[in-house]
């Protein structure tokens, strides 16, 4: 991917931002781990180093300015981890190792876009067995609505975790290969479950 391409969709991404923060013809600074290219990324994820850990902090202050300055968006991610941002950044860099972070992360933000969480709303805490998370309503309302597309779910979307939707995601990810089918919406389930639209 060409850098001015990833540019580009940056600016269509944070148009808030780069009306009031850019200068006229556009132009910003690019600071600190948005410099890195892939393959420093791909060596200090490997070593597990306080580089890399520093590249999750900027992911996710690279989140949270995309959330602050972004029109209709509270939360440009509806799900996805700072991890699994990592591991998408990771699969683009494997082919593209001169890619610089920043433009990759515009990307990929720029991708999921559609699926941002436009309203603040509610954390439910979902649990089972052992693994918890936090999720936001609207988002489990719209992993109900999917299962319920996919013919595992026959409730209207409540944007509650209760047996029903524990029995729909197991019932699905029975249909992935390899997978445990726990009935826990962890990041594998529900990037499989969004994987081919919303």
């Amino acid at each position: 991917m060409k850098t001015t391409i990833a540019c580009a969709l940056c600016v269509l991404v944070l148009q808030a931002a780069a009306a009031s923060a850019a200068t006229e013809n556009g132009r910003y600074a690019i600071r600190g781990a948005g410099l890195i290219d892939c393959q420093t990324y791909l060596d200090e994820q490997e070593k597990q180093s306080s580089a890399y850990l520093m590249m999750g902090g900027w992911i996710d202050g690279y989140i949270t300015g995309v959330n602050q300055y972004a029109e209709d968006t509270y939360d440009a991610t509806s799900f996805e981890s700072t991890e699994l941002f990592a591991e998408l950044i990771r699969n683009h860099c494997k082919k593209h190792p001169a890619d610089r972070l920043f433009p990759v992360m515009n990307s990929i933000v720029a991708q999921r876009w559609p699926h941002r969480v436009t309203a603040e709303s509610p954390l439910i805490g979902v649990r089972l067995g052992d693994k918890s998370v936090q999720m936001y309503k609207e988002t489990l309302e719209r992993v109900q609505q999917r299962l319920a597309d996919k013919g595992y779910y026959e409730l209207p979307a409540s944007g509650k975790f209760d047996q029903p939707t524990i029995s729909a995601l197991a019932a699905f990810q029975k249909t992935l290969e390899n997978y445990e089918a726990s009935g826990f919406p962890d990041q594998a389930t529900l990037w499989a479950l969004f994987a081919d639209g919303d």
